[in-house]
């Protein structure tokens, strides 16, 4: 009988060129290892000259690549780390992992955007994901969705063949985010310059984000009976929405406050009266949960996950409807009454999400899988 667990969590994507993954990563990590076994030893890969904090532990040992993720030295080099670790676990945060992998692979999808929404990849991206995508999923012995949407995606376009190993486990939220002392939130009202009352988005610019609905629906209120839009997370010197909101003459209803540091979004989203999310498609939306999170009322597309991570706790709009917007943006400034209701719901429904649970829950997953044998994680599971 074997005396340990040898797990291999592959973060060689938590860069910045993954900012979701390598918030994933880095949030999973912190929270799964204080819950480690004493007869679990946890490997982490890096990727080149990257340091996360919460690996200086006993019971973790990290090693540094030398190439980036996508090259096949770094893929070879994990290969030949699994192999000399003896890993009976191989957790995949991403669908980018080497060939063959010794172990029993544990795989994480998001969401699989390239192919249900080709219009935003390019034809090498959608290629690559429907061959690689394929593969790891194949090879896995247990797949983790973030979300139930995540899950029907990938059985829409990888096969249902892969249900019966699959489960949920959604994100967890940082404990920072929540309700900012006024002292607090009147220091980042002087420092955006922000006004008393504001809507917020938070979030890039890219089409998929679909900000341009809610600068038309900003133009169909009354400018005597609105509030000012607060636009942050992008640099807006060189956005085509500048010059869209301008042409709506929006001028003055627009404020730009450009990227915000990590570390002022809680005080930002506490200080908003509403926070307002657009987006035509999304693999799980941190930005609402941690709006909820900090006590602001959401209102947001009406995508399946975003309905499923709200769960009743936002309001929900058809995301290219913008007199459906103006209608909600409406309400949400002019009653007292829907703001508090909804600040309520939202606190209650972010209570349930953290990152303890999700350890828990993605340990739980390692530990159905340890057995005697190590079974590669190339051989497809035999059907029962």
């Amino acid at each position: 009988m074997e005396s340990r667990h040898s797990i291999l969590f592959d973060a060689r994507t938590a860069t910045s060129a993954y900012p979701g993954i390598n918030r994933y990563i880095r949030s999973l990590l912190a929270a799964m290892i204080p819950e480690l076994l004493e007869d679990e030893d946890l490997h982490v890969i890096l990727p080149p000259d990257t340091q996360i904090p919460c690996l200086a532990h006993p019971r973790v040992t990290t090693h540094a690549t030398e190439s980036p993720v996508s090259t096949l030295k770094s893929h070879l080099q994990t290969f030949k780390l699994a192999h000399a670790i003896h890993a009976q676990i191989y957790h995949a945060p991403y669908i980018l992992t080497p060939v063959r992998v010794p172990g029993k692979m544990v795989l994480t999808v998001h969401d699989v955007i390239p192919l249900s929404h080709p219009q935003y990849s390019s034809f090498y991206t959608r290629l690559f994901w429907k061959f690689t995508g394929r593969r790891a999923i194949r090879h896995s012995r247990r797949i983790i969705g973030v979300s139930e949407d995540a899950l029907k995606a990938c059985a829409r376009f990888f096969g249902t063949n892969s249900a019966r190993r699959s489960v949920v486990i959604h994100h967890g939220i940082d404990p920072v985010f929540c309700p900012q002392p006024p002292e607090i939130v009147d220091d980042i009202r002087r420092t955006y310059n922000l006004p008393e009352k504001f809507l917020l988005y938070v979030g890039s610019d890219r089409p998929h984000k679909n900000v341009t609905t809610l600068l038309h629906a900003l133009a169909l209120l009354d400018p005597t009976a609105s509030v000012p839009l607060v636009i942050a997370g992008f640099d807006s010197e060189s956005s085509p929405l500048r010059h869209e909101a301008e042409q709506l003459d929006l001028n003055d209803r627009v404020l730009w406050i450009g990227e915000v540091p990590d570390q002022d979004l809680p005080a930002l989203y506490s200080a908003a009266h509403a926070f307002v999310f657009p987006s035509l498609v999304e693999g799980f939306g941190f930005p609402v949960l941690e709006a909820m999170a900090c006590g602001t009322p959401v209102i947001c597309s009406a995508l399946n996950v975003l309905k499923e991570i709200t769960g009743g706790a936002a309001t929900i709009v058809h995301p290219t409807d913008r007199q459906e917007w103006r209608r909600a943006i409406h309400t949400a400034i002019v009653s007292l009454q829907w703001h508090d209701v909804y600040r309520d719901k939202g606190l209650a429904r972010a209570a349930k999400f953290s990152w303890k649970t999700a350890a828990h829950a993605t340990l739980g997953v390692y530990r159905q899988l340890y057995s005697k044998q190590h079974a590669l994680s190339t051989e497809p599971p035999t059907r029962s």
